[in-house]
């Protein structure tokens, strides 16, 4: 994009319902996005999902990397701070990144204002420098009750910015937020699938 945006945009939408099947749900988006057949229904049961959500993080992995080796790839865990550098180097392969974060209502509000407000920028170097100021007065906390996961599709260098996309539907599909305040609700692990 002209503004400096770098997204991966071709991810299938698995909206994971009312279940809270978050995990499975974005596993089985970017299982289909590397073109490996998934069913979010197979990943819960693996991962011992419940309804309401609680998922057995260890043990979906370890069914999903037995899996997919049968496709020639690889699951990789990556124990890096969210930063535009580190996201940048999978972003440009065309490598999403699973998130765990926690989702906690002001990071929610945080996330929908600051994708509506973008939406109508005209001036980007002044929505960068506005960024980064706020991204330094800006405070999330990390609600250990609203663990989730999603991706990270996307970022912008001169903005800061990273994008993340839900597994709630298509108007979730693409939200901004600041780097910094990605990493004050991150709960430190990224993954990918890797070739």
């Amino acid at each position: 994009c002209s503004n400096g945006d770098v997204v991966i945009d071709n991810i299938p939408m698995v909206h994971q319902g009312p279940k809270g099947y978050c995990v499975p749900a974005t596993f089985e988006r970017y299982l289909r996005y590397m073109q490996i057949p998934a069913d979010m229904y197979l990943l819960a049961m693996a991962g011992q999902t419940n309804i309401g959500g609680g998922t057995a993080l260890s043990q979906i992995i370890d069914a999903v990397d037995r899996y997919i080796g049968s496709h020639n790839r690889r699951l990789q865990r990556l124990q890096q701070p969210i930063t535009i550098r580190n996201v940048r180097k999978y972003i440009d392969q065309g490598l999403p990144l699973i998130w765990t974060m926690f989702s906690s209502e002001a990071y929610n509000q945080y996330a929908n204002q600051r994708t509506q407000q973008r939406q109508t920028v005209l001036n980007w170097a002044a929505w960068a420098k506005a960024t980064k100021t706020r991204a330094r007065s800006t405070v999330l906390g990390r609600d250990r009750m609203r663990a989730h996961a999603c991706l990270i599709t996307g970022y912008n260098k001169a903005t800061g910015e990273i994008a993340v996309s839900d597994s709630w539907g298509p108007a979730y599909n693409q939200r901004w937020i600041s780097a910094t305040q990605a990493e004050q609700v991150s709960q430190g692990s990224l993954y990918l699938i890797n070739f």
